[in-house]
């Protein structure tokens, strides 16, 4: 019971980063989000009044650290991540609601276990 303190502030941002987003007017279109505007460190806020709602969210357990990706329907590039029907995002990596990292790289790094926490490896 020592954690649940923690645990209810993590809960408590999660509601809250909900909240901010679907309260959001969509303002723009992400069709063609120019990913040489993004930098590290941009707050979740500044991200969705530059480039509107995004299509899709999605927390990933980072080692103990949530990490929110919202993905933004992109055209074709190396940063993309294809979703089964064909569509083309590019996802965006909130830690904190400060901006982490973007790109099908980034998120395949977060979403896949260090190489020590998977069984049998050395």
């Amino acid at each position: 019971m020592r954690h649940l303190p923690r645990r209810r502030s993590w809960a408590a941002v999660c509601v809250v980063t909900a909240l901010v987003l679907w309260m959001m007017p969509p303002s723009v279109r992400a069709d063609g989000i120019d990913p040489d505007l993004l930098k590290r460190g941009m707050t979740l806020n500044d991200v969705v009044q530059a480039f509107g709602q995004p299509t899709q969210m999605e927390w990933v357990n980072m080692s103990g650290t949530p990490v929110l990706f919202l993905f933004y329907p992109t055209g074709d590039s190396d940063a993309v991540v294809r979703r089964a029907d064909g569509r083309m995002f590019l996802p965006l990596g909130f830690v904190t609601e400060k901006l982490a990292g973007w790109g099908r790289d980034f998120y395949a790094e977060v979403k896949s276990p260090p190489a020590s926490a998977v069984p049998g490896s050395p």
